[in-house]
């Protein structure tokens, strides 16, 4: 195929031939933060034929999505890997040792219980964990066909599945006794809680992937006028913007069904039937993979809309979900005024990029879960070492250069003063820390106060060392270099 340029002046011929096929070439280009690369790109040469300027000159091409292996990244770095990490790891070892030592009947009923806990899982965190889609502008460069978006969507949501799915496996088989031991019992009934949990996330993943065109029609008030009426009525209704209703009617929706699915499940079981046990869970994947194909040639648009209402939502456009306010400067009262301002400012910055708290929290309930089925003290100061090295090492995202660059920051204090003021930061977690070992000595044997202190103390050194650690390999560098 050829294509013709022809100038005013000369008539000037630029064939393209693009029978030469293209050459690929590696990674052209490389977004590093939830962008693309796109791993192969084709140089299409283009010669221009002239009679005193000949030139051949290489356009990068980019070739068709099918020659682009997973071309989106998923992840946006090591902190979300870490706590993902973190979370399944805990996650793990509490199924592990909840049914330490139980028999079959146990397990089917822990695992039934298990999947209760999926199924509030998967009727809140889809929305969440989906939506708004961070990587939604190099998609639309892309151009995937809806299939392609729903695949790509799938596995965005693959990590949550594995999140709920690993502790289903080690409550049905974590039995290094006796693993023979009810073999074909416990494979049935982790196999029916799989298909319940895989029901449920496709549910939720066809209820809220199709959600977008309802929302914004409920906030434009083409729909939902029900419910402004009876606002209107009864003078009070939902703290919620009105596009954000439906979210909430939805999560209500797939948890109520979900949890309907499990309890046939339990009920078929009780009463012997083991086929129909059966039922409930390929009944709900069925609903749902059949909703699904239903939206699968119009999904795009449903992927895109959705995907701009959310954006809107969270990103502080015309309709606000929640106004979240950081850190306000006077909780920090503790902290000297000398370091302050840059303690402030350094647990802003931290608190946007690492939800530090949470972890925090979730790093204590395996904890509380270790005491409560006595595990060797060795164990206990093995992860708790783990916990507060984890907490304080994340000052380091501070030190970086997409924090500050480094001249900024020796211009604002001293080196001394920067340590200072990431040991506070460090210290922010120091009263969760010690007032859930305190809780853990009070209702406990093996522990005292003398080892509360302890640890105290440790958590203490550990955010000192942490600081000057990443300040001298930070702003001490610079100093140097200076």
């Amino acid at each position: 195929m050829d294509e013709r340029a022809n100038g005013s002046a000369g008539g000037t011929e630029v064939p393209l031939p693009w029978n030469d096929g293209p050459h690929p070439v590696r990674h052209l280009v490389r977004f590093s933060r939830g962008g693309v690369d796109t791993r192969a790109v084709s140089p299409y040469p283009v010669r221009i034929d002239h009679p005193s300027l000949p030139l051949r000159i290489a356009v990068p091409v980019v070739v068709p999505h099918a020659s682009l292996p997973n071309p989106v990244r998923h992840y946006p770095g090591w902190a979300s890997r870490l706590a993902y990490g973190l979370l399944l790891g805990v996650l793990s070892t509490a199924a592990v040792l909840l049914v330490a030592g139980a028999d079959v009947e146990t397990r089917a009923t822990g695992l039934r219980l298990w999947a209760f806990v999926g199924a509030g899982v998967f009727a809140m965190a889809p929305p969440n964990v989906l939506f708004p889609d961070p990587n939604v502008s190099m998609v639309q460069r892309l151009n995937w066909r809806p299939w392609r978006l729903v695949r790509y969507q799938g596995r965005r949501l693959g990590p949550l599945l594995v999140l709920v799915a690993v502790p289903a496996f080690l409550m049905a088989y974590g039995d290094p006794s006796e693993p023979l031991r009810g073999l074909g019992r416990k494979t049935a009934v982790l196999g029916q809680v799989l298909l319940l949990l895989g029901g449920t996330a496709l549910d939720s993943f066809v209820h809220f992937g199709t959600l977008g065109t309802r929302s914004q029609a409920w906030h434009e008030g083409r729909a939902g006028q029900w419910y402004a009426r009876a606002v209107e009525e009864k003078g009070q209704g939902l703290n919620l913007p009105r596009g954000l209703v439906p979210a909430l009617f939805a999560t209500t929706r797939c948890f109520t069904v979900a949890v309907g699915a499990v309890l046939l499940t339990t009920a078929a079981a009780q009463l012997g039937r083991g086929f129909l046990a059966w039922m409930p869970g390929l009944l709900l994947l069925g609903w749902a993979g059949t909703r699904l194909w239903r939206h699968r040639a119009a999904y795009d648009r449903h992927f895109y809309h959705t995907t701009a209402f959310y954006a809107e939502v969270l990103g502080g456009g015309t309709v606000a979900a929640t106004d979240r306010a950081p850190v306000p400067y006077d909780a920090l009262y503790w902290v000297p005024s000398r370091w302050r301002p840059a303690t402030w400012a350094s647990v802003r910055q931290l608190d946007r990029r690492l939800p530090l708290g949470r972890l925090v929290a979730v790093a204590h309930l395996g904890l509380w879960l270790f005491c409560i089925r006595g595990v060797a003290p060795a164990v206990i100061t093995t992860y708790l070492l783990v916990v507060m090295t984890g907490q304080v090492a994340a000052c380091a995202l501070l030190g970086t250069d997409a924090a500050a660059p480094r001249p900024f920051q020796r211009a604002m204090q001293s080196v001394g003063d920067w340590v200072g003021t990431r040991t506070f930061v460090n210290l922010r977690w120091f009263g969760p820390h010690v007032g859930s070992l305190v809780l853990v000595a009070l209702f406990g044997d093996a522990y005292g106060l003398p080892w509360v202190g302890t640890w105290a103390a440790v958590h203490l050194a550990l955010s000192v060392g942490a600081a000057a650690a990443v300040t001298l390999a930070a702003e001490g560098t610079a100093r140097s270099a200076a």
